[in-house]
């Protein structure tokens, strides 16, 4: 097993509202450093983190799942935590060993209940965290209103850092606000393409800078 040293070691807790699809997140993640060489799914019961036979009937995590992977030559602990609110002691206990914390957040409910409690449990924790907009091709999903309602609940401070290339159906790919870079999607596992941004993006990409 490799050995690293601690400035080489981070701890990222997945955290988010129940459903918004933090263990699928983990499963991507694992999947895109070449963790594993499948893609795990939570509606087959093959995700890495949700492996305990209850976890995988019910279809939710019901504890902190643990998986590893390398990335730029350090080694990323990811702590899958449980959304349902019953379960939050978990999450506040995955919070206390994490360095940041990735809020999931599902771009067609936008904050909920639990975003604002696993919010509130980070920043007692002091954890630097990222909100991850998830499933932004479904049908009325929506980057305006989902940063409209993260707005509302937590403030104005929320800044995006990419831009989604078409919403629902017709999402296909990402700005990078801070790169100023775009990259499209082919297939549903596709790899990362550099293209040029969408001239009808032009001025949207350059009020969201």
């Amino acid at each position: 097993m490799k050995v690293y040293d601690a400035p080489s070691i981070r701890n990222v807790a997945l955290v988010g509202h129940s459903g918004a699809g933090k263990t699928q997140l983990a499963s991507a993640l694992l999947f895109d450093a070449g963790a594993v060489t499948r893609f795990g799914r939570v509606d087959d019961g093959t995700t890495v983190t949700d492996y305990d036979e209850e976890e995988i009937a019910r279809k939710h995590t019901l504890s902190c799942g643990l998986a590893h992977a390398e990335w730029n030559k350090h080694k990323i602990n990811i702590i899958d935590t449980p959304g349902m609110a019953n379960f939050l002691s978990d999450t506040r206990a995955a919070l206390r060993v994490a360095d940041a914390a990735l809020v999931v957040v599902d771009a067609v409910a936008g904050a909920e209940v639990s975003t604002e409690k696993v919010w509130a449990a980070a920043e007692e924790s002091e954890v630097p965290r990222i909100v991850v907009l998830n499933r932004l091709d479904r049908e009325r999903a929506s980057l305006d209103r989902s940063l409209e309602s993260l707005r509302a609940a937590f403030g104005r401070t929320l800044i995006p850092i990419q831009a989604p290339i078409g919403e629902g159906k017709q999402f296909r790919g990402i700005v990078d606000l801070v790169a100023m870079k775009a990259w499209t999607f082919a297939g549903e596992h596709g790899k990362p393409t550099e293209t040029a941004i969408p001239t009808e993006m032009a001025s949207t990409v350059l009020a969201a800078r």
